[in-house]
């Protein structure tokens, strides 16, 4: 409550209680309470008098998860009264404060300046500012007087990259520019193919001496396998149905990181790579290449929250003519009942499919209760769920079970090893 306004209230019940009880004395005590009330509007200033200018800054634009971001603004008293006040920024979802406060006093003399600085953290995240709060009052706090100051500026938080070695995969469909997938045929690359007879422009060094010598009237140049590359296109699963949050981090950003790591990954080796978030309003990034394919997607991950909506109750509401036919898609999904059918359509267009399922029985593990209820409605759920994934690898697509304090790139590996690929399809 404000000041004044108990203040007040203390005046009007010693008024009282003169008139109540014929006491002088709660008379002199209520005079006294409106000399220090009288003082404190005397000494505060007006709003005509009150100029402040605030400026804001950030280290830089973007930055990537758990660097600490200093944020400073400073406040200059640029009117000719004397002006104590207190400043607040508002704490935004997904900070986490590490050094200083969000909340400081200063005291300012026409002219002065004052800057109050503190240190975040965050997982992820678009962070905004538009103004500070300045609450001005007198020397005895009693008049107050509240403010917005312009104050802009803004930070990106890019999702964690844990980078994973490559390795090599074989897609069905694959671009026919240098790459690193094996291409099934001779030309340039890494891996011996066979041996031909020599044509005319075949590098010298590729000679195969050994077969030459065995034939005087011929020359055979070694060949190599063909490495090209693919399409790849990462779907990720945004719905609120599916994220659990634990302290200050949810399956959500979990599965954001795997995908940023994903994205990186298969960019370094060369790919053309997408992306699409399924949400209320889907977010996707078109097929790219490169640190510049690589920057667009990390921002539209940066930016995305698990949203709840009753439309999207199934993955059978994405779109899927977005990706190149035969190409490789990569879902990350912790899926709900009756997922498995989008997994059937993918299959039906021709589709390469991985599953990357976080856990979200395994992330609830702490917040389980041990009674005989909790117990069975956990094994009912994860019975549905097993059953989900079943349907899924019937359909021939390798499916990851993670638990998300598990590496994820080995199981990626192993997943998509040129061996299993060839033996489902």
């Amino acid at each position: 409550m404000n000041k004044a306004l108990i203040l007040l209230f203390i005046i009007f019940s010693l008024l009282l209680a003169a008139l109540l009880t014929h006491n002088a004395d709660f008379i002199w005590l209520a005079l006294l309470c409106c000399a220090y009330l009288g003082m404190g509007f005397l000494q505060s200033p007006s709003t005509r008098e009150i100029k402040l200018n605030a400026t804001r800054s950030v280290e830089k634009d973007t930055t990537n998860a758990l660097t600490t971001i200093e944020v400073s603004v400073e406040i200059t008293n640029q009117g000719a009264a004397l002006v104590q006040l207190v400043l607040s920024d508002p704490r935004q979802f997904g900070m986490s404060i590490k050094d200083g406060q969000t909340t400081q006093t200063a005291l300012l003399q026409a002219g002065e300046n004052a800057v109050f600085k503190y240190t975040f953290q965050s997982e992820r995240g678009n962070f905004a500012w538009k103004t500070i709060r300045a609450k001005i009052s007198d020397p005895f706090g009693l008049i107050e007087t509240e403010l917005e100051l312009p104050a802009e500026a803004k930070i990106q938080v890019h999702p964690e990259l844990n980078k994973f070695r490559p390795f090599s995969l074989r897609s069905q469909r694959t671009l026919h520019s240098a790459g690193s997938i094996p291409a099934r045929r001779g030309g340039s690359g890494t891996d011996f193919w066979g041996v031909r007879e020599y044509h005319p422009g075949d590098p010298l060094r590729r000679l195969d001496w050994r077969l030459t010598a065995r034939h005087p009237h011929k020359f055979f140049t070694k060949e190599f396998e063909q490495e090209e590359i693919a399409d790849i296109g990462l779907i990720l699963d945004a719905r609120q149905k599916t994220n659990l949050q634990i302290g200050e981090v949810s399956l959500f950003e979990h599965a954001a990181r795997a995908t940023a790591s994903l994205a990186e990954m298969f960019l370094r080796q060369g790919n053309r790579v997408s992306l699409l978030v399924y949400q209320r309003q889907y977010a996707s990034v078109f097929p790219g290449y490169g640190k510049l394919q690589l920057n667009r997607i990390l921002h539209t991950l940066a930016r995305i929250m698990p949203e709840s909506d009753s439309s999207l109750n199934s993955l059978n509401f994405l779109p899927t003519r977005m990706f190149a036919s035969h190409s490789l898609i990569v879902i990350i999904s912790p899926l709900m009942s009756g997922d498995w059918q989008f997994f059937r359509r993918l299959r039906a267009y021709g589709y390469q499919v991985l599953l990357i399922s976080p856990d979200l029985l395994a992330y609830a593990r702490p917040l389980l209760s041990t009674d005989l209820d909790s117990q069975l409605a956990t094994r009912l759920t994860r019975l549905e769920r097993q059953i989900e994934i079943n349907q899924i690898t019937q359909l021939w697509i390798p499916v990851i079970d993670w638990q998300v304090n598990q590496p994820l790139a080995p199981l990626v590996r192993n997943a998509l090893r040129p061996t299993r690929i060839r033996r489902e399809r």
